[in-house]
């Protein structure tokens, strides 16, 4: 059966993001809700159980989405698979001390000094492999995860609503993990003292990030995977305001290299850029139209808009303090205010910045959705 948020819809959910992503104008703008935990408060489980229970997460998900209308693409499922990444990635428990929520106490990565300066020769002969935990109790756990998601069959009620999911594959650039390896301190004293050495272990490493995403695909591949695919590429410690536009010219080549690899295989680069990286966005108008977008946190979406709309679709930025804060008037005005400046042209989703608060109200998140009704709309 088909579903519309609104009696005024008149596209499904899936379709008016698959407008959006090739830089035309549906018939509204898409309300994107990006989730860390928040359906667990909401619905009356605790953090905890939505993290380890995946079935309890995925029925709290769709009695949210019940209770708030519906929004054009939901990430809402249990996030514990992230921490179980057999990969390197920020999130992962095989390479980094993360410790998993308790009750209603969100999770912690534990940050510390895991690779020292002496070791950066090791890791650009050797990899990230020489960081990773060899704990069979992960593995085992991870298989388990793996089952009860299978088990699920998400992509069933996905179709049954016409939605597509908010991300198929993850990556990160190498020099994020790098600095999660040598620690915040550390790394930002590389950038300024050993640019060159830190550069070379990106260089050596780039390729080993390619083969884990590489991997994902394949696997979406075999699973029938059809229309649009989005390759979730986040990174936040390059961001110009903890390094300088300089500094972040050294680590654009890895950059290019490895979005022109998702591009090449057919896939959307999501650039989900924690921080800001207002100064350094003419970069990216490297990339040709439909091929790229962007989840902003920190960055200026005007400017954004002003510099990127003719090719990305640019997806944000609604600021926790007004989600998780504000009444539902002042996130209906801040709504407002960002729709009719991005709007035109389309290429536009409203979102949080990252992912909404887990304290987030009911009332707000219905404000964030019927916004788009009042101000959203485009002409026929």
């Amino acid at each position: 059966m088909s579903f519309k948020l609104h009696d005024k819809d008149t596209m499904l959910p899936k379709e008016r993001v698959e407008t959006v992503l090739s830089i035309k104008e549906p018939d509204r703008v898409p309300v994107v809700a990006a989730f860390h935990c928040a359906p667990a408060l909401l619905t009356g489980i605790t953090i905890e159980e939505f993290f380890f229970d995946i079935s309890k997460s995925f029925e709290a998900s769709k009695k949210l989405w019940n209770m708030t209308g519906g929004f054009d693409i939901l990430s809402g499922t249990s996030p514990i698979l992230g921490y179980y990444a057999p990969f390197p990635n920020s999130h992962s428990m095989f390479y980094f001390d993360w410790t998993l929520p308790k009750g209603n106490v969100s999770e912690q990565m534990n940050e510390r000094e895991i690779m020292k300066r002496e070791d950066y020769d090791l890791l650009i002969e050797k990899g990230y492999s020489l960081f990773k935990r060899k704990d069979r109790k992960l593995q085992k756990e991870l298989s388990k995860i793996l089952n009860d998601y299978v088990a699920l069959d998400i992509g069933r009620w996905h179709k049954e609503k016409g939605l597509m999911a908010l991300a198929h594959g993850y990556i990160e650039p190498p020099v994020d993990i790098i600095s999660f390896l040598r620690s915040f301190n550390k790394y930002l004293t590389d950038v300024v003292e050993i640019p060159e050495k830190l550069v070379e272990a990106c260089d050596a490493t780039t390729d080993e990030m390619l083969k884990t995403l590489d991997g994902q695909l394949q696997i979406l591949t075999l699973g029938g995977h059809k229309g649009p695919k989005m390759v979730l590429f986040g990174f936040s410690r390059i961001a110009t305001n903890l390094i300088s536009p300089k500094k972040f010219e050294l680590f654009w080549p890895h950059i290019k290299k490895i979005s022109d690899f998702i591009i090449k295989k057919g896939c959307i680069v999501q650039y989900h850029l924690d921080n800001d990286y207002t100064d350094v966005l003419e970069y990216f108008t490297e990339f040709p139209k439909g091929k790229i977008m962007f989840h902003l946190d920190l960055t200026d979406i005007f400017k954004a808009k002003e510099i990127l709309g003719d090719r990305a679709c640019i997806m944000g930025n609604l600021p926790p303090q007004i989600t998780g804060l504000g009444s539902p008037k002042e996130v209906e005005k801040y709504c407002r205010k960002q729709i009719e400046g991005c709007k035109e042209g389309g290429g536009y989703m409203l979102c949080s910045a990252c992912v909404l608060p887990d304290n987030v109200s009911l009332a707000n998140l219905k404000a964030m959705r019927d916004s788009v009704m009042k101000y959203g709309l485009y002409k026929a």
